[in-house]
């Protein structure tokens, strides 16, 4: 496979963990994809390419993974909005449970995934990543559409 961004999680662990994958050029080649689908596809809330660069990947299972964390879940580093414009710019102190256990598996936190307001109310801006004209519906559609690797 020359797209490491398509690669899955389990994939890229068994190269990264064999030496045959660097965890620096699984991380580019998701930063270029994210640059090539995201203005399209719209479904990362807050992306800074510099800070997941910067960001240091434990040893762990998942060492060098890098995973989008859905917008009502608290990040120490990033804005958690929860879809709404009453939380603009929110920055919690702390990280949630869920990705304080994630960075010390070794994951790398590179952006925060649109959700519908408070994960219930107005859905945000993303688009189905195979069917721009479609909604990839419900209240994780910019997770969706991560997991969908931001389409073709």
């Amino acid at each position: 496979m020359d797209d490491l961004s398509q690669l899955t999680a389990t994939d890229a662990t068994r190269r990264i963990q064999s030496g045959r994958l660097k965890p620096a050029d699984l991380l580019e080649a998701c930063l270029a994809r994210i640059a090539d689908r995201d203005p399209a596809v719209r479904a990362l809330a807050f992306h800074d390419p510099d800070q997941a660069r910067s960001a240091r990947a434990n040893p762990g299972p998942l060492h060098g993974i890098p995973i989008g964390v859905k917008d009502v879940i608290d990040t120490h580093d990033m804005p958690t909005e929860h879809g709404s414009p009453i939380w603009k710019a929110w920055r919690p102190k702390a990280d949630a449970a869920a990705v304080t256990w994630v960075r010390a598996a070794g994951a790398v936190v590179i952006g925060k995934t649109v959700t519908a307001e408070f994960a219930i109310r107005t859905p945000g801006p993303t688009v189905h990543p195979l069917t721009l004209g479609h909604t990839p519906g419900g209240s994780s559609s910019g997770s969706e559409s991560w997991l969908r690797k931001f389409g073709q």
